[in-house]
């Protein structure tokens, strides 16, 4: 009986499925995934994290949506830097004059104790701080005279000039101290650090056949955890071809291998 010949893989294939030529090239989509994720990136632990949230939600990928958890990535990173600065040792003279939100008011006092000021009048939000004491203080309750609530009180009602004097405090001195108690702050869950994630610090991506060949796995082998569940593609790229973490192959091997 003839025996089959299993069919070759044709050049148009290898120039269709490789960049750069043949076998040992680097695919498109792989290459464009690694620029796109470069772990020299100061923002690198925050996209990682964000891939493998949305990795977690909705299987496979995208390059699309890894697009887009990249720039959420960057915009977290972006919001993390900002409250580290925001609450920086010494960014806050020794005594200051706040804005502060209560409701649809705002209250414009002094003090040498934030935190401990904050923590008794648990403001809904502090708007704004500037250096000064009680002499500043008066300044400003002059100033705005014509919104002030009563003769001598510290509250205030929302106008365009003082709002505009806030935002200008803020464009100068900077954003309030996000560690400084208020109202909403305790609906919000303590900041903690990203940690890494499942994803490998450079994405080692290959096909089925091509990670199960890199790592000396049978193909059959592989379909059977595919078939089962355990193993899932990490991204389709813009050919639609599947691409596979090799860190998931190496795992599923490894757990074989101590089963038998």
């Amino acid at each position: 009986m003839p025996q089959l010949k299993r069919p070759s893989l044709s050049s148009d294939w290898r120039e269709k499925k490789w960049d750069g030529g043949g076998p040992t090239g680097v695919r498109r989509s792989i290459r464009t995934l690694m620029d796109l994720m470069e772990p020299a990136d100061p923002a690198f632990t925050f996209i990682a994290v964000e891939l493998q949230r949305c990795r977690q939600e909705r299987g496979t990928l995208t390059m699309g949506d890894v697009s887009a958890a990249i720039d959420v990535g960057r915009r977290q990173f972006d919001e993390h830097e900002a409250r580290l600065e925001a609450s920086r040792p010494g960014r806050i003279p020794e005594s200051i004059v706040y804005y502060v939100l209560r409701g649809t008011l705002v209250k414009i006092g002094t003090t040498t104790s934030p935190h401990r000021r904050f923590a008794a009048l648990l403001p809904d939000e502090v708007l704004a701080w500037e250096p000064g004491g009680r002499q500043e203080e008066v300044a400003r309750h002059q100033q705005f005279l014509n919104l002030r609530l009563t003769s001598r009180g510290e509250y205030f009602r929302r106008g365009e000039a003082l709002d505009a004097h806030i935002a200008t405090v803020v464009e100068q001195f900077g954003p309030p101290d996000p560690t400084w108690p208020t109202l909403a702050g305790l609906e919000l869950k303590p900041f903690t650090a990203a940690v890494l994630p499942g994803p490998p610090l450079r994405p080692e991506l290959a096909t089925l056949m091509e990670g199960t060949r890199t790592l000396g796995i049978r193909y059959n082998t592989a379909q059977v955890w595919q078939h089962r569940g355990k193993l899932k593609p990490f991204l389709v790229d813009d050919d639609g071809v599947y691409l596979y973490l090799l860190s998931d192959l190496r795992s599923l091997a490894k757990g074989r291998r101590k089963v038998a």
